[in-house]
């Protein structure tokens, strides 16, 4: 670390005693490869990549990926960290610090006077978050041709089906928690409505962007006259579904923070902004149609959630059990919450996705 620090002090011309180094924090945990650094009266990001090894076809490191992609996504004008300085030799990089709150953490704040977490985060904060993903999805589309040789290669079809096929076993499993068995003819209706929501996902068409989509890679700055959002996190990009990486960006999930539990920043009006603005840059997409792939990858996503719960406490001695357990807190608590957000999100009028909500809603009563 000495090392890396006599560097960036030999690039701003001043001495290493005058650059300090701080941890950052996921919650209570302790981020191994990335420090807050300051320098004066300004605060900068190092990041160190420890994977060294090619992640591409064309043999680009995680490192190259991000340096690069950052690069021109801020040339492009989209809200990512500047860098400011890179080592090829130390697998290094600094950036310019965005903000010392992510939307996951601002998600899980809470007040004496406002429990409710979700008060911090203003619906403007989110239209602005919103646009700005749409900005990114943009410029991706645009210059996809400079981004080839930077793509992750990965079967998401294939991980898509594995989704599906593990979403319904835990509606399954759902189901068997009622009082009363389901017949074969709800059985049934329920196949048919998960065959139309898999159909539909696995039908629409994936876009460019990153592969680590998430609340705690959304920065934010509030030092400005307003909020400022900043996406973090470009060391893998790729092909995916948008309307999943939208899901995932706007569920907080609290890891490592005591009291924390799912929140989902998703409402109808989000939705139907976001499916105003595909029809107008993708063709042949309609806003209902856009609107219930949103909700039916919320859907999943939250079953997706019980699905490991459910493992975890099956086989609590798993190292993967143990530590989701870690990052979740109280795994009963999670599994209530996770179904409650199913049954109260509404992010469409979708017939299919709202007969499952309604089925959850069932077991959920009893």
């Amino acid at each position: 670390m000495n090392d890396l620090l006599n560097h960036i002090a030999a690039h701003f011309n001043i001495n290493p005693n005058e650059i300090t180094c701080e941890k950052v924090l996921h919650g209570r945990r302790e981020k191994q490869n990335v420090h807050k650094i300051r320098i004066k009266d300004e605060k900068f990001l190092l990041k160190r990549h420890e994977v060294c090894s090619a992640a591409t076809d064309s043999g680009y490191t995680p490192f190259k990926i991000e340096t690069d992609v950052l690069s021109m996504l801020n040339k492009g004008g989209c809200n990512v960290p500047q860098i400011v300085w890179l080592s090829e030799q130390q697998n290094a990089f600094l950036m310019s610090w965005c903000g010392d709150e992510t939307l996951d953490s601002i998600s899980q704040k809470k007040s004496d006077t406002n429990p409710i977490p979700t008060d911090w985060v203003t619906q403007p904060l989110l239209q602005r978050i919103l646009k700005e993903l749409c900005k990114i999805e943009n410029f991706f589309a645009e210059n996809a041709s400079q981004f080839q040789p930077y793509l992750f290669q990965h079967n998401l079809e294939q991980n898509l089906r594995r989704l599906l096929e593990q979403g319904r076993k835990t509606l399954g499993y759902l189901q068997h928690l009622r009082k009363t068995s389901p017949t074969k003819s709800q059985d049934a209706q329920i196949d048919a409505a998960w065959k139309s929501i898999a159909d539909r996902l696995l039908d629409a068409k994936p876009t460019l962007g990153a592969l680590d989509y998430q609340a705690h890679n959304i920065v934010i700055d509030n030092q400005q006259p307003y909020f400022i959002a900043y996406f973090i996190d470009y060391a893998s990009i790729g092909w995916d579904w948008q309307e999943r990486r939208l899901v995932q960006y706007f569920n907080s999930i609290g890891a490592y923070k005591e009291g924390s539990n799912f929140i989902s920043l998703l409402n109808s009006e989000l939705v139907e902004t976001y499916a105003e603005w595909v029809t107008q840059h993708r063709e042949n997409c309609s806003p209902t149609e856009i609107a219930a792939c949103v909700d039916s990858h919320h859907l999943l996503f939250y079953l997706s959630v019980i699905h490991r719960i459910l493992e975890a406490v099956a086989k609590p001695k798993r190292f993967d059990s143990k530590v989701l357990s870690e990052a979740w807190g109280n795994l009963q608590s999670r599994f209530k919450h996770a179904i409650s957000l199913i049954v109260e999100v509404k992010l469409s009028d979708d017939p299919f996705t709202n007969q499952l909500r309604e089925i959850i809603a069932e077991c959920q009563t009893e």
